[in-house]
């Protein structure tokens, strides 16, 4: 991956199904460990049989809700809706590989499809 590009704002977002509870998607930021700072995350469902997803973000693959790698976490969303943080910035750590972690987080099955966006800018 090449060097990243600093205090420039960039947007990652993809769709991701077949997600259970603690399932995450992998945001590939940088190559390496970099501090990040979030400015917004928006999540939708698009299918599955969950009824509320509470999405939260990981600067590690194990991560887990509430342990010290959770770097962000928005209220629980009903289905229908938009979760959608507009923030003054999270500041989050990538792992060694240079990612962040997307866990949307539904409270049921593992059949979940969601979309997602999240602007972001590296800090150092």
């Amino acid at each position: 991956m090449a060097i990243p590009e600093y205090r420039t704002l960039k947007i990652a977002s993809a769709s991701v199904s077949s997600f259970g509870a603690t399932t995450k998607a992998t945001v590939t930021i940088t190559d390496s460990v970099h501090l990040v700072k979030v400015y917004r995350v928006k999540v939708k469902r698009t299918g599955g049989s969950g009824t509320t997803f509470q999405p939260r973000i990981y600067s590690a693959s194990a991560g887990t809700a509430g342990a010290i790698t959770q770097e962000f976490a928005a209220s629980s969303t009903a289905i229908a809706d938009l979760c959608d943080v507009a923030t003054d910035g999270v500041l989050c750590n990538t792992d060694a590989t240079g990612a962040l972690y997307l866990e949307p987080g539904p409270n049921s099955g593992s059949d979940n499809a969601f979309d997602y966006v999240i602007v972001y800018e590296v800090l150092a």
